[in-house]
């Protein structure tokens, strides 16, 4: 067993801060406020979400998690928030809650984790008890999300071999993940940041449906992320032009390979084909190596 470990609060732009939803209508607020399905999470498990605002547009990335120890007349919710706006969300949600019966309380001894065993990743790197949670993820990178009292974290994941912050973005561009302050920024839609994964299209009204509704629904969605390969790697954003297009696209993931640089990028959607050429503002080439990724299925099956 190779344990790895990606201490998010090491990382930039990684940080979480635990807040926990409790009372009788946790759930039934969770649901009417952020993008994803609520209900369907089932225990074990996390999920992706988004705050939006009234215009479909991003504040906040999220994750929701569910453990095993909430019940239907007491739930309790778990949502991971951007460390570096967690005062600002604690505000916002309980500007929202009015006639909801729901206590959203801040939890400043948690810390967060994303662990993988490289020869068996789907077993969890350890069990869940009184003082951790542990449940599978796909954000902010596929693998087990462990949340808890930081001493109690590292005592249990000792033996565990942690990532650096090149590792974790290598690792995140090979998966196509979107991360917060680099793709997934506030002002974007989430289909048009790769972070369609965190939208529930199909459930009932949120905060912010309307305007994702007519995307979804029309087909027109201008910008979508991808991955990119070039030769070196850049500090980060970069902007991206094309010959008949000067704002072709943001570099917005830069990693170091052995043979050069890979990354992820925010392009339009005509130059998001495999093999396309954009360049930097200093004549370096970027090729983009994919199609577009966490893009709307409704757009994407009309291109």
């Amino acid at each position: 067993m190779t344990l790895r470990v990606a201490w998010l609060d090491d990382l930039p732009h990684q940080g979480r801060a635990r807040l926990r939803l409790s009372g009788p209508d946790a759930r039934r607020f969770l649901q009417g406020t952020v993008t994803a399905d609520i209900e369907r999470l089932p225990v074990g498990r996390a999920v992706p979400a988004a705050l939006l605002t009234v215009k479909g547009k991003i504040v906040a990335e999220l994750v929701v998690l569910r453990a095993g120890d909430d019940t239907p007349d007491a739930p309790q919710l778990d949502v991971l928030v951007p460390r570096d706006i967690v005062d600002e969300l604690v505000v916002l949600l309980d500007r929202h809650i009015v006639m909801d019966d729901v206590t959203v309380a801040r939890d400043d001894e948690a810390i967060a984790a994303i662990v993988w065993d490289e020869d068996d990743p789907d077993r969890p790197p350890v069990a869940p008890d009184v003082e951790r949670t542990v449940v599978e993820t796909q954000h902010p990178l596929p693998g087990w999300l462990v949340v808890g009292p930081a001493a109690a974290l590292r005592s249990a994941l000792a033996q565990a071999v942690p990532v650096d912050a090149d590792e974790f973005e290598r690792a995140r561009v090979e998966s196509g993940s979107p991360g917060w302050r680099r793709e997934v920024q506030p002002g974007f839609f989430p289909p048009e940041v790769g972070f369609v994964g965190a939208v529930a299209f199909d459930k009932g009204c949120y905060l912010g449906q309307e305007p994702l509704a007519r995307i979804h629904a029309r087909g027109q969605l201008h910008r979508v992320m991808v991955q990119v390969l070039a030769e070196q790697a850049v500090p980060v954003p970069v902007p991206l032009r094309a010959p008949e297009r000067e704002d072709a696209g943001t570099w917005t993931t830069a990693v170091t390979l052995p043979s050069g640089a890979c990354g992820l990028a925010i392009v339009r959607r005509e130059f998001a084909r495999p093999g396309t050429v954009l360049t930097t503002s200093d004549g370096r080439q970027v090729r983009v190596a994919s199609g577009p990724l966490g893009d709307d299925p409704n757009v994407a099956a009309r291109t």
